[in-house]
């Protein structure tokens, strides 16, 4: 795991304690979710890195097939790269390690759900716009109790299947996690609405 800083990222500190981990999806980059971190939490401190994948020119965090489906070690990779950056970055800047939850749209949310298998003990909680399940199987499932995880996906999204997510959302809930699973009627996209309950809820 690499431990440094060199990866691009924004920082931008806030006046509570909580960290969000803003993970953008395919084809943005580390200034994509700066806004909707800040309307997800006025007062959080905000680290935006960048994803080092990419694909057909468009930044990524991890590597899928062609057929679209994961390339899990890849993910692993991105997590433990991740987390290592996490560290450096909670040194640089005085993050509090233990207030740091994860807010993700698409691949970035999948990187973040797969945080929370991987290196649980890194997030307090997550925010997932758009996702889906990470791994097709978890072999050793993480200690989630006390954890907040928010999904919020539409009906017609592709990527993200309404009975895939309810699987999904039952195993965090057997993991220990407290998840709270928000749908809206569109499809690929955050919803306006699910944005201001995840923030009502957070703050």
């Amino acid at each position: 795991m690499s431990a440094d800083l060199s990866r691009p990222h924004v920082y931008r500190p806030g006046k509570s304690g909580r960290t969000l981990l803003l993970l953008h999806g395919t084809g943005a980059d580390e200034h994509d979710l700066l806004g909707l971190g800040s309307r997800l939490d006025p007062d959080a401190n905000l680290l935006s890195p960048r994803g080092l994948w990419v694909e057909n020119g468009m930044n990524r965090f991890f590597e899928r097939y062609p057929d679209g489906s994961f390339n899990e070690d890849s993910i692993r990779s991105s997590v433990a790269d991740l987390v290592g950056f996490l560290e450096a970055a909670s040194a640089e800047y005085g993050i509090d390690a233990s207030q740091v939850v994860a807010v993700g749209f698409s691949n970035g949310a999948n990187t973040a759900a797969a945080m929370l298998v991987d290196a649980p003990t890194a997030l307090s909680g997550a925010v997932l716009f758009g996702s889906t399940r990470p791994y097709s199987q978890i072999d050793s499932p993480p200690a989630l109790s006390g954890k907040r995880v928010w999904i919020a996906n539409g009906t017609h999204d592709p990527y993200a299947p309404e009975a895939i997510t309810k699987q999904w959302v039952a195993q965090l809930e057997s993991f220990g996690a407290e998840v709270k699973w928000l749908s809206h009627g569109g499809g690929h996209q955050i919803s306006a609405e699910h944005l201001q309950e995840s923030s009502s809820d957070l703050t």
